[in-house]
Formats: structure tokens, C-alpha cells, sequence
């Protein structure tokens, strides 16, 4: 029903504004979807790279909206995850640097030391141990106290003291105990403790040490001042009889 040019340039018209209609609808889609879907890409991408270990990965907050807030926390929570890893690993360097020394220092002492847990099984011990008790003790790491009876009859006396200190329930004590070792009888100092702190776990501590030279030399030290008190109390009375025999020379020549 239409007709002239008027009408047609009318057509025109109203077919252009509506195809730029559809083509501004069709861009505002296109610009709406990009903003929905690039931080959805941006989390998806940060969460392949959580899940790889990197927590250093920051992602770009383009809004403000409920997808800001939700990059923005997850941004927040890498963060908070970087610095506990961080915090962990320092811990976990400390821990092994403090063993590493502990592990040396007890490597050199000269005395044993066992460490028991509170079932009385063998937790550590050092070489020390092993050289004066002269038996493999890694062979009995998680055994209890009762089965080196056994293995050591010559220490029966060192076993006896640590069982019935651990039986007493008794905080600390000291005894010195005999043993036979393979080149004669040893003396040890041997001292226990338990341990119940709250920072520690539960068990005991053992360390002993052979004591056998020192004994010996605190001996000879002892019998070396008898002998200078008993040539002291010698040499006393020989003096005048000394003098009593040359004055009977002289007056007998």
C-alpha cells in the first residue's frame, strides 16, 4: 500500500535504524559477554595455577560487581595461602636445621643416650650408646625396655636401673652401674629423666657414661697422695735418728 518516493525513503530509513539497532544490540551482547566471561577465564586460569602450586598469581579486577569481589577475594586467598607456604617452609628449614645440629651434637657426645617413649620402646639413641653397650641398637629402635634383657645379659644391671626408674614413675635419678664389657668390668654414671612437658612428648631420657678411666685415675690420684703422706710421715721420725747416729759416730771416732 505504500507508494512514492517518500515512502520508500521511509523504508529505507526505518530498515537502517533497525539494523543498527540489531547491530548495537548484537555489539552490546558481544561487550556484556566479554565482561562476564573474561574474569570467569581469569579465575579459571588462576585455579589451574593454584592447583600447580603457584600462589603468587594475581589476577586483574576489571569491576567492582559481585565478579570484582569474587576475583578480588580469590586474589586475597592466594595471598593468604602464599605467605602461610612461605611461613611454612621457613618452619620446615628451621625444624631441619635444628635436627641436623642435634643429630651432630648427640653423633659426638661421649656419653649413650637412649630415649624411650612413654610404652618404655626405644625411640633414638646416638653411637655412643652403641660403642659403650657394644650392640647394634638399631636392631631395637620400637622394641620395648623388657627385650634387651635378652641381648645384654652383661648390662642386666643397667637394664634393671632404667626398667625400675621408669616403673617408679621417678622425675630424675642417677646410679652407678657395673657392666662387663668385652675387655673387663666398666663403671657407669647413669642418669634418667622424664619427660612430661606439655611442648615435648611424653617419655624418658636416658644417658649414661662410662666412667671406668676416671675412676681409675681419681684412684691412682688417691693412693699417689697416700704414698706422699706416708713418705711424709716416714721421712719425719728419720731425721733425728739421723742426727742421733752421726752424733754417736763423732763421739764414738
Amino acid at each position: 500500500y505504500l507508494r512514492g518516493p517518500l515512502t520508500l525513503s521511509f523504508v529505507l530509513t526505518l530498515t537502517l535504524i533497525t539494523i543498527m539497532t540489531l547491530l548495537m544490540a548484537i555489539w552490546a551482547s558481544i561487550y556484556l559477554t566479554q565482561r562476564l566471561v573474561s574474569p570467569l577465564r581469569d579465575l579459571a586460569e588462576g585455579t589451574r595455577a593454584v592447583a600447580r602450586g603457584d600462589y603468587k598469581k594475581t589476577l586483574p579486577v576489571h569491576s567492582n560487581d559481585e565478579l570484582g569481589v569474587l576475583v578480588d577475594s580469590f586474589n586475597r586467598m592466594t595471598k593468604e595461602i602464599s605467605i602461610a607456604q612461605n611461613n611454612a617452609l621457613t618452619s620446615q628449614r628451621l625444624a631441619e636445621s635444628e635436627h641436623a645440629y642435634l643429630e651432630t651434637v648427640m653423633t659426638h657426645l661421649s656419653a649413650g643416650v637412649l630415649s624411650f617413649d612413654q610404652d618404655r620402646k626405644l625411640r633414638t639413641h646416638n653411637a655412643a650408646a652403641t660403642r659403650i653397650l657394644n650392640i647394634d641398637l638399631i636392631n631395637f629402635t620400637g622394641r620395648s625396655i623388657s627385650d634387651f634383657g635378652e641381648a645384654l645379659p652383661s648390662a642386666e644391671d643397667l637394664i634393671n636401673a632404667i626398667s625400675e626408674g621408669m616403673e617408679n614413675n621417678v622425675r630424675e635419678w642417677q646410679r652407678q652401674i657395673s657392666i662387663l664389657g668385652n675387655d673387663g668390668r666398666h663403671t657407669l654414671i647413669c642418669s634418667g629423666t622424664r619427660l612430661d612437658s606439655e611442648e615435648l612428648e611424653k617419655g624418658y631420657v636416658i644417658v649414661f657414661e662410662d666412667a671406668t678411666e676416671l675412676l681409675k685415675a681419681q684412684r691412682d690420684a688417691a693412693w699417689g697422695e697416700v704414698a706422699r703422706r706416708l713418705a711424709h710421715e716416714i721421712k719425719n721420725p728419720l731425721t733425728p735418728i739421723q742426727l742421733s747416729a752421726e752424733r754417736i759416730r763423732r763421739k764414738y771416732l
